[in-house]
């Protein structure tokens, strides 16, 4: 069973808009899922590889997402060796990092 993780939203004083944001260091593992927040903008997502290392997103609902049954497919940049940056459409449920050695990544929405 899946635990999704929420992002951290932050605001800052004297302004009306919201940013959103998850971090995280993954090793030789895939990460839970991160729910994106419905707000229909793109996501943006750095990647620093151990070895290697890919971000997947899905459309499926939140309950297959908690059951494992989501369907996962790979983001445009595919597997990177070195650091990457993308941007995922904001319409995307989740997202997830596959990992090989020890991996960071940032979202930000």
């Amino acid at each position: 069973m899946a635990t999704p993780q929420e992002m951290t939203s932050v605001s800052r004083e004297h302004r009306t808009d919201v940013r959103w944001f998850h971090s995280e260091t993954v090793t030789d593992d895939t990460s839970e899922p991160v729910i994106l927040p419905s707000l229909g903008r793109e996501a943006a997502v750095a990647v620093s590889p151990g070895t290697d290392a890919k971000v997947q997103y899905t459309l499926s609902g939140y309950g297959a997402i908690e059951a494992d049954t989501a369907t996962w497919h790979d983001w445009p940049a595919g597997t990177v060796t070195a650091a990457t940056t993308d941007g995922i459409t904001g319409n995307v449920s989740a997202l997830r990092l596959v990992s090989t050695g020890a991996s960071t990544w940032e979202v930000t929405v």
